[in-house]
């Protein structure tokens, strides 16, 4: 079963300098419109910009032990429309895609109204590798702060909540004490 091993940074770009150097680039590009199910169930169109193709995505993950297994499968655009239909929360993000030092690395720009709300960063691991790696140099500047191992903070589910996602910024610009406060009152609700 494929193993989910990512580690989440969040980036502050108030200013979109960022978003216009990856729209200006040749990196991967994707528009995706991502809905919450149920617990650990998520569907997705993905618009790849490159090729200008759709693909409809139905994902699946849940904790083993130590370990989130992710599962993955392309759906119709029927089963997508019924499943978006009872979707109970929503997001929209354009991706940027691109390898470092043999790491893939996703930029996620959030979007309210097709503007940019939240800016996330992720990294996928090997299954056994625990060693957070340096953000690249192309993002490194934006960079406030990063989350541990299956930590909440950087869900894209909570962040689907703009207010919520408001609230992790701030705390990421005030420092480790905030993120930690924020994380504990996020845990008990």
């Amino acid at each position: 079963m494929p193993i989910e091993n990512e580690y989440k940074f969040c980036l502050h770009d108030p200013k979109g300098e960022l978003e216009k150097i990856l729209l200006a680039s040749d990196h991967f590009r994707a528009s995706i419109k991502q809905g919450y199910i149920r617990k650990g169930s998520r569907i997705r169109e993905w618009h790849d910009h490159q090729t200008n193709s759709l693909r409809y995505i139905y994902t699946y993950k849940h904790r083993v032990e130590d370990d989130v297994i992710e599962v993955e499968t392309d759906i119709s655009k029927e089963d997508f429309e019924r499943l978006w239909s009872v979707r109970e929360r929503d997001i929209e993000k354009n991706r940027f895609k691109f390898v470092v030092d043999g790491l893939t690395w996703d930029v996620d720009f959030l979007k309210n109204q097709d503007k940019t709300y939240f800016v996330i960063a992720e990294v996928e691991l090997h299954e056994d590798e625990r060693d957070v790696p340096e953000p690249p140099a192309i993002i490194r500047d934006y960079v406030l702060g990063g989350t541990g191992r299956h930590d909440k903070t950087l869900s894209n589910k909570r962040l689907s909540n703009v207010d919520y996602a408001l609230r992790v910024t701030t705390a990421f610009r005030e420092g480790e004490e905030a993120v930690k406060s924020l994380s504990q009152r996020a845990k008990a609700s």
